[in-house]
């Protein structure tokens, strides 16, 4: 799932640049909006910004206060929970406010937003919308193991009789040497050409959170459940080994 942030004062135009986004990114997949709230919302009405979240194009859309709460089913949430979710079953995810998080993201007008910025306007109208929709196609995309193993039977057009193992291993543990990328690719590569393996993941996981570390998920599909424990084991061997 790619996940773009758009940031700003108020009045500058997020809620437009969020819809337009949705707008667009809906015609190439599975969209999810986020709005961070400063306050608890009443009812989601007809004209308030999350209901033009979803006439942009969104399929799911949450809002969020800054202690967590969340309006819709449920109780307290935080924007990793709600990005979790997301990435089972959304392509992409466009997450309005949130200036301090460690997001790719929009910055509009002439509030300062924390790292990365991909792209700045003063605002809505300013911004082409249509570059930006690109520029969300080469972002990292933000995966969980679930979405990894709903992703890798899809890949594989199987059903539920196979079985599947994962892992995760903070980015700190692995091998000295070799940048993680190099490292995740050759062992994915191994992994997918292991007998009885029908398909494989090894993805890096770069924290959008400032309280987590960067992971590695691995995650294979196997004939049995054997073969899927002992692939997953020799990954771990191989990209911690010398560490």
């Amino acid at each position: 799932m790619k996940v773009i942030g758009v940031a700003g004062p108020s009045d500058s135009g997020k809620t437009t640049v969020v819809a337009g986004l949705a707008t667009r990114l809906s015609d190439r997949g599975t969209v999810g909006t986020v709005k961070r709230l400063t306050h608890e919302p009443d009812i989601d009405t007809e004209g308030k910004d999350t209901a033009r979240h979803r006439a942009g194009g969104s399929s799911r859309t949450v809002g969020l206060t800054d202690d967590g709460g969340w309006f819709g089913t449920g109780d307290g949430r935080t924007l990793e929970d709600v990005l979790d979710d997301f990435a089972r079953e959304c392509d992409y995810a466009v997450v309005e406010g949130f200036s301090d998080s460690r997001l790719p993201k929009v910055s509009l007008g002439d509030r300062p937003a924390a790292a990365p910025v991909v792209a700045t306007a003063a605002g809505a109208d300013e911004l082409g919308l249509d570059d930006v929709t690109r520029l969300v196609e080469d972002l990292p995309s933000y995966e969980t193991p679930a979405s990894l193993v709903a992703k890798l039977r899809d890949t594989a057009g199987t059903g539920d009789t196979e079985s599947v193992a994962t892992s995760t291993v903070p980015v700190a543990e692995l091998a000295l040497g070799d940048d993680v990328a190099t490292q995740v690719e050759a062992v994915d590569r191994r992994l997918r050409s292991r007998g009885g393996v029908r398909e494989a993941r090894v993805h890096h996981q770069q924290s959008l959170f400032d309280d987590r570390d960067d992971l590695v998920y691995l995650v294979v599909l196997a004939d049995d459940s054997v073969r899927a424990n002992e692939a997953i084991g020799e990954a771990i061997d191989r990209l911690v080994e010398t560490a």
